[in-house]
């Protein structure tokens, strides 16, 4: 199983300096299901916005970018956020110090799943990736 982290999700659909690398891995790992939090199509489309607004977009990219994050949500599995996920969160947010969000993901990613290492972790965040390999999942890391 993959599950996606916003900030790789984005990069994956948007020119970064670190896409190549994960198309590459992602392309390279057998057909796998996905799943995300509930939170990620709301971090998406803040990432877009915030991209038109420094014009590095444009609104037909943006739109395009969109329809990806789209397909992705209706094939990737959504792990609602409930009173059981949000004191995971806040556990996870006091041992590693994450923000918000982060602590979210993590927890996401925590809850469904029994066994965090069959599942790939595809962050581009260093810290929150520190603290998915402390919670036993395998983690993308890219090559700089």
């Amino acid at each position: 199983m993959l599950y996606w982290d916003t900030s790789a999700l984005f990069s994956f659909f948007v020119s970064e300096k670190s896409s190549t690398g994960l198309r590459s891995f992602v392309e390279s790992m057998p057909a796998s299901s996905a799943y995300t939090s509930i939170i990620t199509p709301l971090e998406f489309e803040s990432a877009v916005l915030r991209r038109i607004n420094e014009k590095s977009l444009t609104a037909r990219e943006a739109d395009q970018i969109r329809i990806f994050g789209i397909q992705f949500r209706r094939n990737a599995f959504l792990v609602p956020l409930d009173l059981n996920l949000l004191d995971t969160a806040l556990h996870l947010q006091k041992i590693y110090r994450l923000r918000p969000g982060d602590a979210i993901q993590l927890a996401s990613a925590r809850m469904a799943t029994d066994n965090p290492a069959k599942v790939v972790f595809i962050c581009l965040d260093e810290k929150l990736n520190e603290a998915a390999n402390r919670e036993g999942f395998q983690c993308f890391t890219e090559t700089k």
